[in-house]
């Protein structure tokens, strides 16, 4: 299977989606970044959008593939799909992922467009909700109208069961894998407690706190994860 991750819009989560979401329950699964630069890194594959050939090659070589398409190059790559037409038609699913603004919104829509004129199967398309705010108050359908709307209008299912919460867990730079552990925090804390390590014991307390926030956030991906998959 070949997944492609992409939106006209920046600053959505498309490498974050690639990453923890994809790439992380995907282990045997090239990952390709097409991008101007690296900005990391942790790329396996770093491709320019205008570079037909190779990413036609990476494509053609590698039956399991996520492409995280930035959006600086995805004019580009569209551009080499229109040259080279089993670029698109290699994909099998293509992922788009959305934050609550009114711009990403919009280009959002305009992305969910133009893979639809270009022949690409409504149903292999899938819309993530991202960095959404939990006070309980908001409301995702209000929130995400203009998206909603949008995806309606051409018969593209945007779920709002994929939907991310707005946290702070990658204020470290880390990945999911990064992140994510087994450590036994809450007994590292009773044992600096007993032993009247009360500062010790405030940062297992911390860390614990944080682990469960991990524990649902990847919860959350693998929700989405199979919901994306299954279908």
């Amino acid at each position: 299977m070949k997944i492609a991750i992409l939106n006209f819009s920046g600053n959505v989560g498309k490498t974050t989606v690639a990453r923890d979401i994809f790439s992380y329950r995907l282990p045997d699964y090239s990952l390709i970044s097409i991008e101007s630069v690296n900005d990391d890194g942790k790329e396996k594959i770093l491709i320019r959008g205008e570079e037909g050939d190779k990413l036609l090659t990476e494509i053609i070589l590698n039956d399991n593939l996520i492409l995280d398409i930035g959006s600086s190059n995805l004019e580009a790559f569209f551009r080499s799909s229109t040259k080279e037409a089993e670029l698109l038609d290699s994909i099998d699913k293509f992922i788009v992922p959305v934050t609550p603004e009114q711009k990403q919104q919009a280009d959002t829509v305009k992305t969910l467009k133009y893979l639809v004129k270009q022949g690409v199967r409504e149903s292999s398309i899938h819309v993530i909700f991202n960095q959404v705010i939990d006070d309980h108050m908001s409301n995702p359908k209000d929130i995400f109208k203009l998206i909603l709307g949008g995806a309606k209008a051409i018969s593209v299912n945007a779920n709002l069961d994929n939907l991310i919460f707005k946290h702070d867990l990658y204020n470290l730079g880390e990945t999911l894998s990064e992140m994510i552990n087994d450590e036994d925090y809450r007994m590292q804390m009773e044992e600096a407690k007993a032993s009247g390590e009360k500062e010790l014991a405030r940062q297992f307390a911390q860390k614990y706190v944080r682990q469960k926030k991990i524990k649902k956030l990847n919860q959350t991906y693998q929700n989405i994860f199979d919901a994306v998959m299954g279908e």
